[in-house]
């Protein structure tokens, strides 16, 4: 079985799903398995009985469930976002198209992954009955590569990343805003960069005075664990977020506070030696939370039923 990993206008278009299959298909070569990353409209052709095609919501929006990737028999489509994209079930994969044994759902870890039929492990469940595999992204960074811990003294708070919001008010806009708020009282700068490549995200996390991965109300709530939190870590900085789950994944090694502006001073208060004993538990417990497990996981979830 070949890999393939297809994102159809995203390669070539800064949307941040882009940076996923970024992580896909370097993953892929990281582990010796051949993978495209290309457009389907380019060579709508390019799949064959036998590849392993990774496609997402975010290429079928405005085509009501149709993920842009043709549908081959004999090919194995891993169908990502599909079950609830944007959050309110617009796009539903063709799954009554093509044959089940040839197809899994992928969705990201939240509270309701919880109802699935097996759990993997604190943050990973596989639901049998719809063939749904919900686990979070992790880190891009293969473990070799996990830089060391750093304690940066710079005034400068780098977010790597998307602010945003929508209608149902589901972004970290607000929260983002209150960090800001929060830096600005400390005499520390917030920068925004985005579609950075990833040396320079490593480096501007790594020179932040703090790198905090502040999630919005609605992921809050149901407890989404945004992949800043796995990166940053590997990338030798503090893990700081407010998202609940984080503190059972990372027991024992979080900053705790109530508040954006409580986990910001605490994280500020403490000694170099207390961040980086903090950020080698926490890198540790990363290490099962890479790009090569959860491909991992695919191929299990995909195996399996």
């Amino acid at each position: 079985m070949k890999a393939w990993c297809r994102n159809l206008g995203l390669r070539r278009q800064w949307h941040s799903h882009r940076f996923i299959h970024q992580g896909f298909f370097e993953t892929f070569k990281y582990l010796g398995i051949p993978v495209v990353w290309t457009d389907f409209g380019s060579d709508p052709g390019i799949i064959e009985p036998g590849d392993f095609v990774i496609t997402s919501n975010v290429q079928g929006r405005g085509t009501r469930g149709n993920p842009l990737a043709p549908l081959k028999a004999g090919a194995y489509y891993c169908f990502h976002g599909f079950a609830h994209s944007g959050y309110d079930g617009s796009d539903r994969p063709p799954r009554h198209e093509i044959d089940r044994k040839y197809s899994l759902n992928l969705e990201v870890f939240v509270d309701k992954a919880g109802a699935a039929s097996d759990q993997w492990d604190t943050v990973t469940y596989f639901d049998r009955p719809s063939k749904t595999l919900h686990q979070p992204w992790g880190t891009n960074l293969h473990e070799e590569r996990f830089r060391a811990p750093v304690v940066s003294r710079s005034p400068f708070v780098f977010w790597v990343g998307a602010i945003w919001n929508n209608a149902l008010d589901q972004g970290n806009r607000p929260e983002v805003d209150e960090l800001r708020s929060v830096l600005r009282r400390r005499s520390l700068r917030f920068v925004h960069l985005k579609f950075v490549p990833d040396w320079v995200s490593i480096a501007a996390v790594r020179a932040s005075r703090v790198a905090p991965a502040i999630a919005g109300r609605w992921q809050v709530e149901h407890n989404y664990l945004p992949c800043r939190m796995f990166k940053n870590i590997s990338y030798g900085q503090l893990g700081v977020s407010n998202v609940p789950k984080f503190a059972e994944l990372y027991r024992g090694c979080t900053v705790s506070g109530r508040s954006v502006a409580e986990l910001v001073e605490n994280a500020l208060a403490l000694s170099r030696r207390d961040v980086v004993e903090l950020v080698e538990a926490q890198q540790e417990i990363t290490r099962r939370h890479t790009y090569v497990h959860k491909i991992g996981n695919i191929f299990r979830a995909a195996g399996e039923a």
